[in-house]
């Protein structure tokens, strides 16, 4: 059972395996008394910070049964505060004792003001993409442009092919809210929170490429057409396919510009610069470094960058102050930090589908700061 507690505390280890592993682990005494002591090595090597090993092991076979497996990533000179949910005190405990403001719950981090998916057609009318009865969306003239779904909204039906004109849709995705879109030529987009994505009305004309602009985040699944390349321009970068999956992270307030690879081969390079050309295959990823406009590439998890899909975030070499843009982001709320000290502290660790207040009990569990919530703003005290 070895490889699957190394999965284990590596994060790899499968729902099957996990049951295995459970299983296995409460056969016996001496099956228990091992992997308690797995954890307790693999904890001591890499903790700064120390527990009750009994409560801890209650905790962490509740984690076992959920998935929720946190660990930290071994590397040197750098502080880290690791989350090992389920290896340190419960939430309930910390909530009631660390933090006094009981009386807000997360319905008012929800009753956010911008918090509506808005888009802007070819012809300069802005529409509210509501959860109405109605099946179809229609330009000003009434002529029907896209078929509604119960996450998106589907152009691929409705383009003319005859129409050659390229002329741009725009599409704003509010933070909190995630949204799904078919192209006209059946590319799919997914779009994250807090992004923007400019796409051509319709992309089966006789253009030499196929050109969309992306603020923010999205996963592309592109149609292949081996004629017409489909490029996604993100600032300082464009990412060249003919057809393939892939994610881009371009937030303006990021400080780089990620490309990651789940299938096929894409090419990444400075729109500048178009020699910079770095050429993906999967499981790589291209980053743009914007303050020194380097172009960098390196073999990465792709689960770590795709996970947001699934309503889950995977924390890896993260710093607080990523942390918390992305908790802004996926929760619509707005975070002061007042604490600067701890915007360099790493973290690693994940989380499925939790409360924001789950997320940052658990943090400050391991690197401990109180926080207050009014309205849908955070601020972070010591």
């Amino acid at each position: 059972m070895q490889d699957l507690i190394e999965k284990f505390l590596n994060r790899t280890i499968s729902a099957n395996e996990r049951k295995r592993l459970k299983k296995w682990v409460l056969a016996n005494k001496e099956n228990l008394n091992t992997f308690k002591k797995e954890i307790k090595n693999r904890s001591e090597n890499n903790l700064h910070h120390h527990f009750d090993g009994k409560d801890a092991f209650k905790e962490f076979m509740i984690a076992v049964d959920k998935g929720r497996v946190i660990r930290r990533k071994k590397l040197h000179l750098v502080r880290y505060a690791a989350l090992f949910i389920g290896l340190l005190a419960t939430a309930s405990f910390i909530y009631v004792s660390q933090f006094n403001n009981k009386g807000n719950s997360e319905s008012t981090l929800v009753n956010s003001l911008s918090n509506q998916i808005v888009i802007t057609l070819a012809d300069g009318t802005k529409q509210v993409i509501a959860a109405d009865n109605r099946k179809v969306l229609t330009d000003k003239k009434g002529n029907v442009i896209a078929e509604k779904e119960s996450t998106g909204l589907d152009f691929s039906q409705i383009a003319n092919p005859s129409d050659d004109n390229i002329v741009f849709n725009e599409v704003y995705i509010p933070y909190g809210q995630k949204f799904r879109i078919t192209l006209s030529d059946g590319t799919k987009v997914w779009l994250n929170s807090g992004s923007r994505l400019r796409f051509p009305k319709n992309l089966n004309t006789s253009a030499q490429n196929r050109m969309v602009y992306l603020e923010g985040e999205a996963y592309f699944d592109v149609t292949k057409d081996e004629k017409r390349p489909f490029i996604v321009n993100a600032e300082n970068v464009d990412i060249k396919v003919l057809g393939t999956q892939f994610n881009v992270s371009a937030y303006k307030s990021d400080g780089e510009i990620s490309t990651t690879l789940v299938e096929g081969s894409v090419n990444v390079y400075e729109n500048s610069n178009p020699d910079t050309k770095i050429h993906l295959s999967p499981s790589y990823q291209a980053a743009f470094i914007k303050q020194n406009g380097t172009l960098t590439k390196q073999k990465v998890d792709v689960r770590t960058y795709t996970s947001w899909m699934e309503n889950r975030l995977i924390i890896d070499n993260l710093s607080f102050e990523q942390i918390l843009r992305k908790l802004e982001r996926a929760h619509n709320v707005s975070i002061v930090n007042k604490v600067e000290s701890l915007n360099n502290e790493m973290f690693t660790g994940e989380f499925e589908n939790e409360r924001i207040e789950t997320i940052l009990n658990t943090i400050a569990s391991s690197t401990p700061f109180t926080y207050k919530i009014e309205n849908n703003v955070i601020t972070i005290l010591k």
